[in-house]
């Protein structure tokens, strides 16, 4: 048991994770980590996690191996198994819960650990605008986007510096792509479609409570600024 306790500390503890620099941006929405001259991008998904290994020029690197994954306070030991470019590996967690997580790979024949943790998402109180456009995006934007607004397979997360107001995405250009859809060019999710459903009068509700989310979890103004190269799209 004390052994079981100094690891759920030792998961607790220290820096959140390690972020891209240069060209490692995130291709599904994720966090990236660095170890030597690879990079692991690590996403929470509701009922699973995914891990995707990749090398300096953004060429998957093929890898197998575990995670020690805390979720709230409970410990989940769990293997990786393959999936298309990437892994994944189930466990009851939902991308909305607070998790740390420490993957032990191997890839190029060499071990590998990578460290990861989000926040547990924050539901903030809602009034007017932002109170019915949650009723909008959970019908019209969350098979795509997540109920948590942290992505899917589908869609990027919205509750991300990419997507602050002032940082490539103000409100008329993110009413345009509600309207008309957009085409993908930074995630490797493919494009976004002209949303169905979407009646008249909506998309600003929507987008109000989209904002509110972003504020609610440090998503603002004053949140990073793009990568390089920036990203004014989807």
């Amino acid at each position: 048991m004390k052994k079981v306790l100094v690891l759920l500390a030792g998961l607790a503890a220290g820096p959140a994770w390690a972020q891209s620099h240069g060209a490692m941006l995130p291709f599904y929405g994720g966090q990236i980590g660095l170890s030597g001259d690879l990079h692991v991008e690590f996403v929470v998904r509701d009922g699973m996690i995914r891990a995707w290994v990749r090398d300096h020029a953004d060429k998957p690197v093929a890898a197998a191996g575990k995670a020690t994954v805390l979720v709230g306070a409970t410990k989940h030991e769990v293997s990786f198994a393959e999936d298309g470019a990437g892994l994944k590996a189930e466990l009851p967690v939902k991308a909305a819960d607070k998790v740390t997580a420490i993957l032990s790979l191997t890839a190029q024949g060499r071990p590998l650990s990578a460290r990861f943790a989000q926040a547990e998402l924050v539901q903030p109180s809602l009034t007017g605008a932002a109170l019915a456009g949650k009723a909008v995006f959970e019908r019209v934007c969350a098979t795509c986007h997540g109920t948590a607004l942290r992505g899917t397979d589908q869609g990027p997360p919205l509750i991300h510096a990419w997507y602050a107001p002032g940082g490539g995405h103000d409100d008329s250009q993110v009413l345009k792509v509600l309207r008309e859809g957009t085409k993908g060019h930074m995630w490797k999710l493919g494009d976004m479609p002209k949303p169905e459903g979407l009646k008249p009068g909506e998309d600003k509700p929507a987008l109000a409570y989209v904002r509110a989310m972003q504020a609610a979890n440090g998503i603002d103004q004053s949140a990073p600024a793009a990568g390089k190269g920036g990203h004014s799209g989807h």
